[in-house]
């Protein structure tokens, strides 16, 4: 009996049941079949997506996967039966910049591979409205989700770290750093700022190069022979200028003065002294001295203190203002007064070119009659014929020259007609040795005079005293 019993426990069927097995952090579940014995029941796919219920497994369920695992009874065999969807992080912002980030103080080399060794590249001009840099700014990413249902953060990206330096700006909603003013671009302490002065804590030499900014320049020290400072406002130095070259559309000072330079200003030139200089203004031009050299002015020119104007040319189209004028050696000394006596000198050196073309001409006109005598004789060799052509264009090329510089020459006429109410004073000593020039009239000063003022009166230069 016993015996029937155990025999009927052995044919007792046994069906196939869903068993898983599920990731720790939610990620995924496995899912296998056991195979069913004794005529048990296959698995189903109702009784498979029960067993996932059972557990929680809600999202990311691979139905299909699961179904066609069930109808081809992959007993025994590990099956994915969910996985969840990962969260996709944000990508932190980004800063490119257009500029270099290094300040690399070296010889630059232009485009040809020519290098300028004067240039040692430590002014970055940059005007207004420059792109700086570029930002990316960051993204959210998204979210995930475990097998749960749960919803699983993402890491957002985090900002690109930017600061807008003094003279730059963030526009377009913090995508771009540009230039918010003309001058020089600097990176310093992790961030680009726009300097509108540049200042030169030592001299301009070798040791920094030539100058050229877009804004104004403070040189603390001195300027050397064959180094420049360029300006498009104004120029600074506290030293003195010797051989050097100062150029700016503003007004330029030289606190102690200036040697053998060359100095073009805009606006005002103020100097402690001017030696055997070449200075231009726009404006008035103030030295305590002036020796040697050629000075001009679009307005006063002034010798202030000591008030020395000896030797050189100087021209002003206002007036001249001096203490001494001249010297005790009688120093040859020109000074020009007024817009009409720089016409005058044009017109003069108009006059001195017209007479070089026309006798240049002349001699053209010469070997083409030449030449046209020739060719009644017999053809002309090539080279003649080139000859020919060269000298006719060369001489209708000069002619057309002295009809432009006749026309000046009548324009000048004109102006020089019109008179201006000038003078040039002398405070203390006017010597003999000095030219005079007011407008179109010219007077040698032959004797001494004291605190004077000259003055055309009647169409002649007329010296009184003050």
């Amino acid at each position: 009996m016993s015996e029937n019993v155990e025999n009927l426990n052995l044919a007792q069927p046994v069906h196939s049941i869903a068993e898983l097995s599920v990731n720790p952090n939610n990620t995924t579940a496995f899912m296998s079949f056991t195979r069913p014995e004794n005529g048990g029941l296959d698995i189903t796919f109702e009784k498979a997506m029960e067993a996932l219920g059972a557990k929680n497994i809600t999202y990311g369920v691979l139905e299909e996967d699961l179904r066609r695992a069930v109808e081809e009874k992959r007993y025994g065999e590990n099956i994915c039966a969910a996985r969840w969807t990962p969260p996709v992080d944000g990508v932190d912002g980004k800063v490119t910049y257009h500029f270099d980030t290094r300040t690399v103080i070296a010889p630059v080399e232009d485009e040809h591979g020519v290098v300028d060794y004067k240039n040692l590249g430590i002014v970055r001009n940059i005007t207004a409205g420059t792109p700086i840099a570029t930002i990316t700014m960051p993204t959210e990413g998204k979210p995930g989700c475990d097998i749960t249902g749960r919803v699983v953060p993402q890491k957002k990206g985090v900002p690109a770290n930017i600061r807008a330096g003094a003279g730059t700006s963030l526009i377009n909603d913090g995508t771009e750093l540009i230039a918010a003013i003309d001058g020089n671009l600097r990176y310093l302490n992790g961030a680009f700022s726009v300097e509108e002065k540049l200042v030169i804590n030592g001299d301009v030499d070798v040791s920094s190069g030539n100058i050229d900014f877009i804004g104004s320049v403070t040189v603390r020290g001195s300027v050397f022979e064959g180094f420049s400072v360029t300006s498009k406002k104004d120029i600074t130095v506290n030293g003195s200028c010797n051989g050097a070259t100062l150029t700016a559309q503003g007004s330029i000072s030289v606190r102690i003065g200036s040697i053998n330079s060359t100095i073009n200003a805009g606006g005002k030139v103020v100097l402690g002294f001017c030696e055997n200089s070449r200075i231009t203004a726009g404006g008035d031009i103030e030295s305590q001295s002036f020796v040697g050299g050629e000075v001009f002015a679009g307005n006063d020119i002034r010798a202030v203190g000591k008030g020395v104007m000896v030797g050189g040319k100087y021209t002003a189209l206002n007036n001249i203002d001096a203490m001494t004028i001249g010297s005790e050696n009688y120093t040859r000394t020109m000074l020009i007064l007024g817009n009409n006596a720089v016409l005058f000198e044009e017109r003069e050196d108009l006059k001195r070119s017209v007479k070089e073309l026309e006798d240049k001409a002349e001699q053209l006109g010469m070997i083409l009659n030449s030449l046209n005598e020739m060719q009644k004789v017999s053809k002309l060799t090539p080279e003649r014929e080139q000859m020919k052509a060269d000298a006719l264009r060369n001489r209708l090329k000069m002619q057309a020259e002295v009809r432009k510089a006749q026309a000046r020459i009548d324009e000048i006429n004109t102006a020089l007609e019109l008179a201006q109410n000038l003078y040039i004073s002398c405070r203390k000593t006017l010597y003999p040795g000095v030219t005079l020039r007011i407008n179109s009239s010219i007077m040698q000063v032959n004797s001494m005079n004291c605190c004077c003022r000259a003055a055309v009166v009647g169409g002649d230069i007329v010296i009184k005293p003050l």
